[in-house]
């Protein structure tokens, strides 16, 4: 009799195991759709850049090739014989203003840089002894994009957008993306701020061309706070740190204290970090010594070498840190089922948003079999995909009531 009693009891117990467990494994059954990875789709741009079949009097050309450079584009054919291809861009006087010319090559992708805002650009192509004349219209400024500097020369500078000015005050060139931070301009790469944004800058920093490619994405375990330099391949840039970037690994070489500097700069070698207008540097004795500094804008030459383009698949480096996690248990085991769309989940290639339109504090409850996670949300937060793994289901905790959502995240 005893044992009999026994055999219910463990069963009963058994059942109520299974019960609980059971519950908490009914995942969502709707998917937060991850964003296409931003090198995956300038990948699949790339397809499209083909020579083969193509001539200069019939040549491929794309403009605006990776949809953040507007003002740029390639024109690709191929050529019988290895040749020579020179680009003339023309000014609105209908003069040759930019000119420059490539090595001898047989299938051609040629960059086209230069472009004016909202005309009709006539961009003169020779190869083979032909000549080609190609028309590439253009759109308008951005409605926001702010005044445009300029200094008698082809020059930089960071406004509400990114952007190169000629002697008269055109752009000739700018990205349409608000990317963070100030853009440093060096060997025709452009260093700048990704546009995954946090509570003090962004998530990492982008090596990109002035076509708009991402060659390099350089994840930070610390936000960056939208300034850097480049210096003899290394990226210098401010974080929690000043932190030296290896620029061909993303290996961090080595870091030094932020004493709250609010800007870097590169003067012939000699990095600056500066401070409420004031600029500093270091001795030889690594003492900080104040200098004189005067930031402008860069003179730049859109073409420095007579390479052709190349296409080649962009790489990410580094990580980030697993986010911080609410340090209390939240129980899930009693629920209501949430049926608001207050609150907003997302998730890309590197984290999760969550944008928390309630008007409260709430908690995220990231929940699978043995695995709960709990993440206080304000108003915007965001969970990194480090140390995150399978599928989980997705809870709400609401002032003092737990909600169980139709959603799940898969990493």
């Amino acid at each position: 009799m005893k044992k009999s009693y026994i055999f219910i009891g463990g069963f009963l117990i058994f059942i109520l195991i299974i019960t609980v467990v059971g519950c908490n494994l009914v995942t969502g059954n709707v998917s937060i759709k991850r964003d296409r990875d931003i090198l995956s789709i300038q990948s699949n741009k790339e397809v499209y850049f083909n020579s083969y079949g193509y001539s200069i009097d019939n040549p491929n050309v794309i403009v605006n090739p990776y949809g953040n450079s507007p003002l740029t584009g390639i024109v690709m054919f191929e050529t019988n014989d290895y040749s020579d291809v020179s680009v003339c861009i023309k000014n609105k006087n209908n003069e040759c203003d930019i000119s420059y010319s490539f090595g001898k090559y047989k299938y051609h992708i040629i960059p086209i840089y230069g472009l004016y805002a909202d005309y009709n650009n006539s961009i003169v192509l020779k190869a083979e002894g032909k000549e080609k004349v190609i028309n590439i219209k253009t759109d308008a400024l951005p409605d926001d994009f702010g005044d445009v500097l300029f200094d008698g020369s082809f020059s930089f500078y960071n406004g509400n957008y990114p952007y190169a000015s000629d002697s008269e005050g055109n752009v000739r060139w700018y990205f349409n993306r608000k990317y963070f931070g100030n853009v440093t301009f060096n060997d025709n790469y452009v260093i700048v701020g990704n546009d995954s944004y946090t509570e003090n800058g962004t998530i990492g920093i982008y090596r990109m061309n002035l076509l708009g490619k991402i060659y390099n994405e350089y994840l930070l375990s610390d936000d960056y706070y939208g300034y850097s330099c480049y210096y003899d391949g290394n990226i210098y840039a401010l974080s929690k740190d000043v932190l030296v970037i290896d620029g061909q690994t993303g290996d961090i070489i080595s870091k030094y204290e932020n004493d709250n500097y609010d800007s870097i700069a590169n003067l012939d070698g000699n990095i600056l970090l500066g401070r409420n207008n004031e600029w500093f540097s270091f001795d030889e004795d690594n003492n900080v010594i104040s200098v004189s500094y005067s930031p402008s804008g860069k003179v730049y030459s859109f073409y420095d070498n007579s390479d052709e383009y190349r296409v080649f698949p962009g790489v990410r480096y580094g990580s980030l840190k697993e986010t911080e996690m609410y340090n209390r248990d939240i129980s899930i085991l009693k629920y209501d089922k949430y049926t608001s769309n207050d609150i907003d989940v997302k998730m890309d290639s590197n984290r999760i948003s969550v944008s928390n339109g309630t008007g409260n504090k709430i908690y995220l409850i990231l929940d699978k079999l043995f695995d709960k996670r709990i993440y206080e949300i304000s108003d915007v937060g965001y969970i990194n995909l480090n140390g995150l793994n399978g599928k989980y289901t997705i809870y709400y905790k609401i002032n003092d009531k737990v909600y169980k959502t139709d959603y799940f995240v898969e990493v």
